[in-house]
């Protein structure tokens, strides 16, 4: 459903939320799913489950657009001025 709604919307940005331990492995799930449609519109994750580790070593390497862990919602829309700024390509960089 995540991936549809990204295919029909083409927003700037998929964030996903995990609050318990098996929404880890949905994640890695929806970020393959999402290579597979050929997108890669920057995933932001986050929510009490989620750990910059887990999404540098388990979500990250299966997608082909930037991938950002987030410890607060608050962070949303400074990370979002990074990616889409002038300095854009930089911090893709810098995430990988």
């Amino acid at each position: 459903m995540i991936v549809r709604k990204a295919i029909d919307e083409q927003p700037d940005v998929v964030c996903l939320s995990g609050l318990i331990t098996p929404s880890l492995d949905e994640m890695v799930h929806v970020v393959e799913e999402m290579r597979k449609a050929g997108l890669t519109i920057p995933i932001m994750v986050g929510g009490a489950t989620t750990s910059e580790m887990h999404v540098a070593l388990k979500i990250a390497p299966v997608y082909d657009g930037p991938v950002v862990w987030v410890k607060d919602a608050s962070l949303n829309a400074g990370i979002c001025a990074r990616l889409f700024g002038k300095d854009g390509a930089a911090y893709e960089a810098e995430l990988k």
